[in-house]
């Protein structure tokens, strides 16, 4: 059985590996785009693709609601302003969920990667 101070060097070398990825990963420039690609990768990438259509509908919705807010008649400016507002909050909101699952699928691969390490490492 691995006494604790083998395994807190382990887990050491492992996070410096990962330090050495992330730097990796960074130096080649893919840096947000790379990390947010890699939500297509799992099992619920499809949802992915539907939120980032959402996302791009909500955007055209949030550009309409603004140019006509703008150019509105004084009567018609609150009802154009406060589609505004509900069309930027749900542009904002389907773009956190993105980056929370993206972040939560990323996290999870990482940490079953550790747990496979640590296992492998124990034998």
């Amino acid at each position: 059985m691995s006494t604790n101070k083998e395994v807190n060097e382990q887990i050491e070398q492992d996070l410096s590996a990962q330090a050495q990825e992330l730097d990796k990963l960074m130096g080649t420039g893919e840096g947000l785009t790379g990390y947010l690609k890699q939500g297509f990768k799992y099992d619920i990438g499809w949802v992915v693709k539907v939120a980032y259509g959402l996302g791009a509908i909500f955007t055209v919705l949030l550009l309409f609601c603004g140019y006509q807010f703008f150019t509105a008649t004084p009567d018609n400016e609150l009802f154009w302003g406060v589609l505004l507002i509900l069309s930027f909050n749900a542009q904002v909101a389907t773009k956190l969920w993105i980056y929370m699952q993206t972040n939560r699928n990323h996290t999870a691969r990482e940490i079953r990667l550790l747990e496979l390490r640590l296992k492998s490492a124990s034998k």
